[in-house]
């Protein structure tokens, strides 16, 4: 009840005439607004630390936000799967389909 009046500013009347699945959707999107807008203040201060440190870098020498760290969300994900083991499942069944 304290998100739903509370940070997502429902009135009781809509809050109680919600479904749960209603609910449930409205808080999954107020989430991923504000995971978002988090994302975008650590990218502005990277930016802006670039900015700060790149006077007193070398001559020629150019700093990008990414050289002062790299976010988790940045990071590209391994391959975890093996594809010879892949290939191996799948032609097993297709095998036994036939």
């Amino acid at each position: 009840m304290q998100i739903g009046l509370g940070q997502l500013r429902f009135s009781p009347s809509v809050f109680y005439d919600m479904t749960f699945e209603e609910f449930c959707a409205a808080a999954q999107g107020m989430n991923l607004h504000e995971e978002i807008r988090e994302k975008q203040e650590w990218e502005r201060t990277r930016w802006l630390a670039a900015l700060m440190l790149a006077p007193h870098s070398k001559k020629g020498q150019r700093i990008k936000p990414t050289d002062i760290c790299i976010f988790p969300w940045e990071k590209k994900k391994k391959n975890k799967g093996d594809q010879k083991m892949l290939a191996k499942v799948l032609k097993q069944m297709s095998n036994g389909k036939t």
